[in-house]
């Protein structure tokens, strides 16, 4: 049934006057007094930055099974997704081969099961649905984890008056309910010195379990749906089942009535209008089944008597779903919530959730030096990060796919790597730890690994052990390799490779995007896999993982980074790397892409170190240091500044990308030298944005305006100011020693996220400064936040193989390439012949590869010095790079 949500202009609202004074919930409400009793902080005076506005108003609750959406604006619920991520598995044929449609790879989408939820309120001789009063936007948001805390819950808080009555509704994903579900609750203050006489409340739920797969934001059909009302063994269950499967509803408190209507209802018998008209009658209760109809909805009413000056009543309702529509799920799900709730009433399921949260707070490292406000933030981003990991192992699927006798096929088993499951049956997948790039709304529910490698080692740096240990699993548990054969990759003798090309299923299996340039194919996770693996070890002290999980690592990860390496540039090879240009022309060296891979490489050779495999070390150590010597020689300028790309450096304008700074921030280059600081300032004069403290992520947008270029795709998602490279930007400005740049970035950040709900963006307006795209991001946002304040209480990434390039051992001094202005200058394909030939090419190394006994020695090809020595002697920068020539090519199938 749907109903026009009313028009509410809450986008552009900026925050004036002094925060709201906060008062005290009473002991009923427990710890929730953060996002319900204290105010928003006031942001920070202006510098050079825009005003500060909250634009962000959909707020997320995830238990790792499922997740619900609270719209502000709205108010109400307007999304429950049956699972996590936004597609489940490859789309298959009857013959159980991959569904293509032209050049688009086909998936399973997963589905909204909700089209609204919420409350209703009786008193003073009217009634009306909540969803018709403004909602106080400064008293609501995440609830606290403690008392006169904010924010570091799931729970999410709206609040609303009637009167003297205070309406302070809570919504949640249960983290102790092992599968998609959720919480409503609502607890009614009387704030008047009068007695409220008459008060009912009132709760629907307009669930969709029709038809269809149209993608996981969009709504599914509505029909043949029915309502069952269950009364047996002193259950208050309302159980809807259309073909998306069964959603039981239990009243929390005894209600005084338990109604249902569907589309075309007349008025006295459709539960949304009893209410909405305003006419005092009750709804009508429903005994037994209900018709098959289309547009169903369920109501629940609770008549809450008389409530005194200071008191308060409560309601609610859980909801679990399971995707049986048959009835053989019925006593699970029943059961399920049997086992989560017990006997507990609303007051006291509320307080449970938030003291689950208070639990998990306790294990949580705050840096010493954080603020209030910045503590409340990272405690924030720790939940974020919590809710975004999957904790799915095993799905049951229905034999039919979108509709009635269309068939549905899967590659899963019973268990993991057996035999594909006649359907219907619950099956095992790899998809348990997941990290998730966004969580709703934000487009972004997808596993990407480069997100996730952030994400990760923010988890291990909060204390999130368990949680970046199960991430580092999946990883290296999903179905990888698909690509291999793929005839993008022919030229690159792919070798067999663990880590994904760009991102995954949310059953664990790899996937990729196509455009009209083809699909991305990004190699930049390689290293960061390596990087976060090794960041887990020195975080954590859990050697045993890493080593239960080191062949893999090493020869699946490590050993296909190496062979990945081009002989001829001495650079990762090409790829869409993690601004995603596709191929078919578009692919690149990025810098980005060798910058981590060197990283990773660095810190592959540490752990192999570690566990004594000193001729693996030496292999992995010569690599990385051999290609940052090549990052040095062919993608610096005149000036010393890292590009974006060997092409676009070339080309003598448009090489300007902020994704760069992590040749700073992850420790390759001496934040005291001068390629940091020529980077630093070349971005400044090319990416700064008017409204905020940072950069844009790139200049494709605006580098060769009119013309053809090397990056025509640009459009405002490239010309946004991103968080990601903000906060990674703080990283590096706090290593280069400039303090107040650093901080001047994490306020920024900081303001942002307090006046929106403690919900991180991807990117802001470049112009305006308001929330742009998508929110709140996990690894790209809560992850990198925290990395960002723990490295400023001294958590940094240590020089990568040990030591800081020496960049006065790179020929010219640091790169050949055209100046930082942009324009003229020597292309980096002149400077790196003329490098060449002075250096008289290198056939050192030819026996290098994967192979960890090759001669790939620690020493070749490598000008570093330790972070506290003085300069040394090497070789030149360019004979280094050439020396990478020498890696082993094995011959493989094409694609598909």
């Amino acid at each position: 049934m749907h109903r026009a949500i009313q028009a509410r202009e809450y986008f552009g609202h900026q925050r004036v006057g002094p925060p709201r004074a906060p008062r005290a919930l009473g002991s009923a409400l427990l710890s929730l007094g953060a996002a319900a009793s204290v105010a928003l902080a006031a942001p920070h005076p202006a510098r050079a930055e825009a005003p500060v506005q909250r634009t962000f108003f959909r707020l997320p609750s995830s238990n790792g099974f499922g997740a619900v959406l609270l719209d502000l604006g709205a108010a109400r619920l307007t999304h429950f997704r049956e699972r996590l991520f936004a597609t489940e598995e490859p789309l298959l044929d009857e013959r159980g081969e991959e569904v293509w449609i032209g050049n688009q790879p086909q998936a399973v989408r997963t589905r909204d099961l909700l089209y609204d939820a919420y409350f209703g309120l009786r008193s003073d001789g009217h009634q009306r649905w909540l969803t018709e009063v403004p909602v106080d936007l400064d008293a609501s948001g995440y609830a606290g984890w403690t008392d006169g805390q904010r924010g570091g819950t799931g729970v999410v808080t709206m609040v609303q008056r009637v009167g003297n009555l205070e309406c302070t509704q809570l919504f949640f994903a249960p983290q102790g309910l092992p599968q998609a579900g959720f919480v409503m609750a609502m607890r009614v203050e009387n704030r008047g010195e009068r007695p409220a006489e008459g008060v009912s409340a009132f709760s629907l739920h307009n669930f969709h379990l029709g038809f269809g797969r149209p993608g996981v934001m969009a709504d599914i059909g509505e029909s043949g749906e029915t309502i069952t009302y269950d009364a047996s063994q002193g259950r208050r269950d309302f159980l809807e089942r259309a073909f998306a499967g069964v959603v039981v509803a239990r009243a929390l408190e005894p209600p005084a009535r338990h109604g249902a209507s569907r589309a075309g209802s007349p008025p006295d018998l459709d539960v949304y209008r009893i209410v909405a008209d305003d006419g005092g009658a009750d709804l009508p209760d429903l005994h037994g089944a209900a018709p098959t109809a289309d547009g169903a909805v369920s109501a629940f009413q609770w008549d809450l008597g008389s409530i005194g000056p200071g008191e308060a009543r409560w309601v609610g309702a859980a909801f679990a779903h399971h995707g049986d529509p048959s009835g053989a799920a019925d006593p699970l799900v029943q059961g399920a919530l049997d086992a989560y709730l017990g006997a507990k009433r609303a007051a006291e399921v509320v307080a449970d959730e938030i003291a689950a949260y208070r639990a998990f707070q306790g294990s949580i490292r705050v840096p010493p030096s954080a603020s209030p406000e910045e503590a409340a933030l990272l405690r924030q981003s720790a939940v974020t990060l919590r809710m975004a990991q999957s904790r799915e192992s095993h799905a049951f699927l229905r034999e039919y796919l979108t509709r009635d006798f269309e068939p549905r096929a899967t590659r899963f088993g019973a268990t993991l790597g057996g035999p594909p499951a006649t359907l219907p049956a619950t099956i095992a997948h790899r998809g348990h730890g997941a990290v998730l790039a966004s969580l709703p709304p934000g487009e972004w529910t997808v596993a990407w690994i480069r997100d996730g490698a952030y994400a990760t080692v923010a988890m291990a740096a909060l204390g999130m052990q368990a949680e970046a240990r199960d991430a580092l699993g999946f990883y290296l548990d999903a179905e990888a390799g698909r690509f291999q054969g793929w005839s993008e990759l022919a030229s690159y003798d792919m070798p067999p490779y663990q880590i994904s090309l760009v991102r995954y299923h949310g059953f664990g299996v790899e996937e990729t995007d196509f455009n009209d340039f083809g699909p991305n194919l990004e190699l930049d996770g390689f290293g960061l896999f390596l990087w976060a693996l090794r960041q887990y070890e020195e975080l954590t002290g859990d050697t045993g993982f890493v080593d239960e999980r080191w062949a893999a690592a090493s020869t699946k990860v490590a050993d296909a980074l190496v062979a990945l390496i081009d002989p001829d540039t001495g650079l990762v090879r090409k790829d869409s790397s993690i601004w995603e240009t596709h191929w078919n022309g578009r692919e690149r060296s990025f810098a980005y892409t060798s910058i981590t891979a060197a990283r990773g490489l660095c810190d592959a050779a540490a752990i192999a170190e570690r566990r004594g495999e000193a001729d693996r070390a030496a292999a992995y150590r010569g690599a990385a240091e051999r290609l940052r010597a090549a990052i040095a020689a062919r993608l610096t300028d005149a000036s010393g500044a890292l590009a974006a790309s060997l092409e676009e450096l070339a080309s003598g304008a448009g090489y300007w990308d902020a994704a760069v700074l992590e040749g700073i921030a992850m420790g390759l280059f001496d934040p005291q030298g001068r390629i940091a600081a020529a980077t630093l300032a070349g971005l400044d004069e090319h990416l700064r944005v008017p409204a905020g403290a940072g950069w844009s992520r790139n200049d494709d947008r605006t580098d060769h305006a009119g013309a053809d270029d090397l990056s025509p795709w640009g459009s405002e998602y490239d010309s946004a100011e991103w968080v990601v490279t903000d906060l990674r930007g703080a990283v590096a400005a706090r290593l280069m020693g400039d303090v107040a740049r650093s901080d001047r970035l994490l306020r920024w950040v900081l303001d942002q996220s307090a006046a929106n709900y403690l919900a991180i963006a991807e990117t802001y307006d470049e112009i305006r400064g308001t929330y742009k795209f998508n929110a709140p991001m996990v690894g790209f946002g809560a992850g990198v936040y925290a990395l960002a304040l723990a490295a400023r209480d001294g958590l940094v990434v240590g020089p990568a193989c040990g030591a800081y390039f020496e960049e006065s051992a790179a020929s010219g001094g640091a790169g050949g390439g055209p100046p930082s202005t942009g324009a003229g200058g020597a292309s980096a394909a002149g400077a790196g012949a003329a490098g060449a030939d002075a250096a008289g090419g290198s056939g050192n190394d030819s026996n290098g590869g994967s192979d960890s006994s090759g001669d790939l020695r620690e020493d070749a090809g490598c000008g570093c010095r330790l972070a506290s020595s003085g300069p040394g002697a090497a070789p030149s920068a360019l004979a280094a790079a050439m020396a990478a020539a020498g890696l082993t090519r094995r011959r493989r199938r094409a694609r598909r």
